[in-house]
Order: C-alpha cells, then sequence, then structure tokens
C-alpha cells in the first residue's frame, strides 16, 4: 500500500507525534494518555481531512508536501466548523460523539473517493 519512502515518512510522523506527547506531559497537567489524546486528536481533526481533501483536488504531483501540509491545515480548519455549523442549523447539537462522526465521516467519503479515482486510473492504463 505505502512505497519504502511513503512507509518511512509514517514512521517518523508517528514517533514525532509521540515525542510530543511526551514533551507536553510534564509540561502540562495531563497524563501520557490524555496528551497522547490531544495530539492525535488534533491532527485528526484540524490536519486529516484537509490533507486528504488536497488529493482529490491537486495531483499528487502538482504542488510540494510543504504546500500541500499547509493547504491541509488551511482546508480543514475551513471545512470541518463550517459543516458542523450547517449540521448544527439542521437540529444536530454540536457535542463530542457528533463532531467524531462528522471528521470520520468526511474523512472515509475522502478515502472512497481517492480509492475510486485510483481504480479508473489503473483500468485506464490497461486500456
Amino acid at each position: 500500500m505505502f512505497t519504502k519512502g511513503e512507509e518511512k515518512w509514517l514512521v517518523a510522523t508517528l514517533i514525532a507525534l509521540l515525542i510530543i506527547s511526551l514533551i507536553l506531559t510534564p509540561l502540562t497537567k495531563l497524563t501520557f494518555l490524555e496528551s497522547i489524546k490531544t495530539v492525535f486528536g488534533a491532527v485528526f481533526l484540524l490536519f486529516l481531512p484537509g490533507y486528504l481533501i488536497t488529493y482529490i483536488f491537486i495531483k499528487k504531483n502538482d504542488i510540494d508536501h510543504i504546500e500541500r501540509i499547509a493547504l491541509g491545515f488551511a482546508l480543514s480548519i475551513a471545512i470541518v466548523p463550517l459543516l458542523m455549523f450547517c449540521l448544527n442549523l439542521v437540529g444536530l447539537k454540536i457535542n463530542l460523539i457528533s463532531s467524531t462522526l462528522v471528521v470520520s465521516i468526511i474523512i472515509l467519503i475522502t478515502i472512497i473517493i481517492l480509492l475510486k479515482n485510483k481504480n479508473e486510473k489503473s483500468r485506464k492504463k490497461k486500456n
């Protein structure tokens, strides 16, 4: 699923997030598990939805990684609150469960679209 370079970046990112959690623990009154939840939750909420959405609208080699990361943060910060606001107008109350479900649904829909696009490209290459 991942190339060797992507696996290295993924492992390095996970280690960096764990190190941030370790540093955060003595600086705050949080336990280690709470700091892990905070750090990974922030990535889940503020980065991942927008980062995945950038792969739908921008081809893989059109922009470099730094631009994609910055755009991922910006899109996540724009899309998630806007969707939560719209759902609040419809009548869905904003709480932990609804927020987690909305972000998870955004991520799942994005992954489904990306997999569908990948399958279509592989079919076109065969023909």
